[in-house]
């Protein structure tokens, strides 16, 4: 392949903050260059992310109903069928991605290849066959983030979430034992899955609270669940290097007073979080301006007026969900010429998915004491749910935010299916209803949604 490409649009990356605008513009009749590097489309969440993950976690969480009722489970043997069952389920999405971009081939251009920005006009593509010239009237960029790896030394010797999880390369044998550096939302699910699956896990966080980027209760919520799995957290430890010894790997931790420890395990996984790609796609080249990451308008624009970004590479909710929702918001703008669309991220739901599941949506108390907005704060817990009960939850809560009248500001769950939970009250945010009108709703019995009422039933 070689020669050039005119288009209407071009695009960067093959991920949530890049394809459904592509297929979104594509669909209104404008010609459409994707340029993605990986065979697929579907970026990292679907590579190497949420997607595996949670097909793993479905797995362990057989292995645990499994146990529950006396069975015998050979944690080896499942771990290669759940290995088996993820890449089947990576590989059909990958077949109906593809299958949904070559019913708009007419208009839309799918390049394997690596894109490199020449100007605010044009893409040098190179692909297997040769090189392309893409030109282009805009341009957006959705080229997602990568692993954070600290500089110590050692850290060759470790794996990341990319390891653990990307399609087909998945280790197929257990570990005995792990050491987890990071307790974010991916070293927190990490180490619930590989615990169900018999791993002894190990793991190290620097800051003084897992999940240290959502609201103190979950983050103890979060601590108080890993625990129960055996795992054992240490709180307030800095990974400082990683040597072998023997057929183990020795991690080294120091806190803030000088103390150490030393954890000892088959593997060590680096889960200290993602930043975005700005490299080695020549961004350097528009000037644009850049903080942590590449800074947008709310409606996806950056500092060029014919250039848009959106997803993990802008460093805002770093999240499939919000970045396919930017993707369509810059499409939309694009296709009318104007900023007529503009990004919410108040709305999109952050959940880490534990047993049972956690997270928050809208403002947190802390942001609204600064914002010096009054508000009143809804408690309510799940004893009585019988869903939640039939699972085995009953220590799950849930917790509202809303105004003087009544209207939710913010809400968070440790329950049983808290991602539906979180998306009930994040319409309920985007719509404006009230207190009364969810005091009234009449959710399916029994569920989980039943909170949705009765937490202010009973306020």
């Amino acid at each position: 392949m070689s020669g050039a490409l005119t288009v209407d649009v071009a695009l960067i990356g093959g991920g949530g903050a890049s394809y459904p605008g592509a297929f979104e513009l594509a669909r209104a009749g404008l010609r459409v260059a994707l340029v993605d590097d990986r065979e697929f489309l579907g970026g990292e969440c679907l590579h190497s992310g949420c997607v595996p993950s949670k097909a793993l976690r479905e797995w362990a969480l057989k292995v645990d109903e499994a146990v529950s009722i006396g069975a015998k489970v050979d944690p080896d043997e499942v771990w290669r069928r759940a290995v088996d069952a993820k890449d089947r389920v990576q590989s059909q999405v990958f077949s109906q991605l593809k299958w949904m971009a070559e019913q708009l081939s007419e208009r839309l251009t799918v390049l394997r290849g690596w894109a490199t920005i020449v100007s605010d006009r044009e893409l040098r593509v190179r692909t297997q066959e040769g090189e392309l010239t893409v030109n282009f009237r805009y341009l957006h960029i959705g080229a997602g983030s990568v692993n954070v790896v600290p500089r110590i030394p050692g850290a060759e010797l470790c794996m990341t979430s990319d390891d653990l999880y990307t399609y087909m390369r998945t280790p197929r044998e257990l570990p005995d034992s792990v050491a987890i550096v990071g307790g974010g939302y991916i070293g927190v699910e990490a180490a619930e899955v590989l615990s169900r699956f018999g791993v002894k896990v190990t793991l190290v966080e620097m800051m003084d609270r897992l999940l240290p980027n959502m609201p103190m209760d979950l983050s103890r919520a979060a601590l108080r669940a890993l625990q129960r799995r055996g795992v054992d957290v240490r709180l307030g430890y800095a990974a400082s290097s990683v040597e072998r010894r023997g057929q183990a790997k020795v991690l080294r931790a120091t806190s803030r007073d000088g103390g150490s420890i030393e954890v000892r395990a088959d593997e060590v996984i680096m889960a200290v979080g993602r930043r975005p790609r700005l490299e080695g796609y020549g961004l350097e080249v528009l000037g644009l301006d850049v903080g942590p990451g590449i800074k947008v308008s709310p409606g996806m624009r950056t500092s060029r007026e014919n250039v848009f970004a959106a997803g993990d590479v802008t460093g805002k909710a770093m999240l499939y969900h919000a970045a396919v929702r930017g993707s369509l918001v810059a499409a939309r703008n694009i296709l009318v010429g104007r900023e007529a669309y503009r990004m919410s991220y108040l709305d999109v739901p952050s959940v880490v998915y534990t047993v049972p599941e956690m997270g928050y949506v809208g403002y947190t108390e802390e942001e609204l004491r600064a914002m010096g907005v009054k508000f009143d704060v809804i408690r309510y817990s799940m004893k009585a749910n019988s869903y939640t009960l039939m699972l085995g939850h009953q220590d799950s809560w849930v917790k509202v935010l809303v105004d003087e009248p009544g209207r939710v500001l913010g809400a968070q769950a440790f329950a049983p299916e808290a991602h539906a939970i979180l998306t009930a009250f994040a319409m309920a945010m985007g719509s404006g209803l009230d207190a009364e009108r969810l005091y009234w709703l009449a959710p399916p019995h029994p569920s989980p949604m039943e909170v949705l009422a009765e937490a202010f039933r009973q306020a």
